[in-house]
């Protein structure tokens, strides 16, 4: 803390609304921190929450622009342009990418997916102040899928054997899927 500022972290309260902020350095003495103009020193707003991101994955080598769509609570603009409206992707502080959001409803923001080089899975977080960012542990994963072998190549008629595909570029979605199948017939 320097002498000439200080800094707190806001307390929360149960509904958005307007607040007061006043400092004391001797407990006795308040001062009101606040514009002239107004009766308050902030808004408070709901606070985000994102439940799902849809599609949870692409892959890497996407033809063409990818968009997600995510979904929650609390999604709201404070300015007619959007512009704090914004997702992050990404698992680093030193390695996060951000793009704008496009408010489509209190309950879904659409973003941009960005152009990624590598098969991984990034969190997706959104800002509506851009500053405080949610933390849903939401996720987009980045796929380019290269198979390097199947195991066990000998397999039981009966259906009761498990296969491991071996590979990279792999990623959870959820929907992997595999076609046993005879080529000649």
């Amino acid at each position: 803390m320097r002498s000439d500022s200080f800094a707190w972290k806001t307390p929360a309260v149960a509904n958005a609304a307007s607040a007061l902020l006043q400092v004391s350095l001797n407990n006795v003495d308040w001062h009101d921190v606040k514009d002239p103009s107004r009766d308050f020193s902030f808004s408070y707003y709901a606070s985000p929450h994102v439940v799902s991101v849809s599609p949870s994955f692409g892959h890497v080598k996407a033809a063409r622009e990818q968009v997600v769509e995510l979904k929650g609570s609390g999604f709201e603009c404070f300015d007619s342009e959007c512009s704090e409206l914004k997702c992050r992707f990404g698992n680093r502080p030193d390695a996060y990418i951000f793009t704008q959001g496009e408010l489509v409803s209190s309950e879904t923001v659409r973003c941009k997916v960005p152009e990624y080089t590598k098969p991984d899975v990034l969190e997706v977080e959104l800002t509506i102040n851009g500053e405080s960012f949610t933390s849903d542990n939401q996720t987009y994963g980045f796929f380019d899928p290269f198979v390097l072998d199947a195991v066990p190549r000998l397999i039981a008629t009966d259906g009761s054997t498990t296969v491991a595909i071996e590979g990279i570029g792999f990623v959870n979605s959820g929907q992997e899927k595999a076609i046993f199948s005879n080529r000649t017939h």
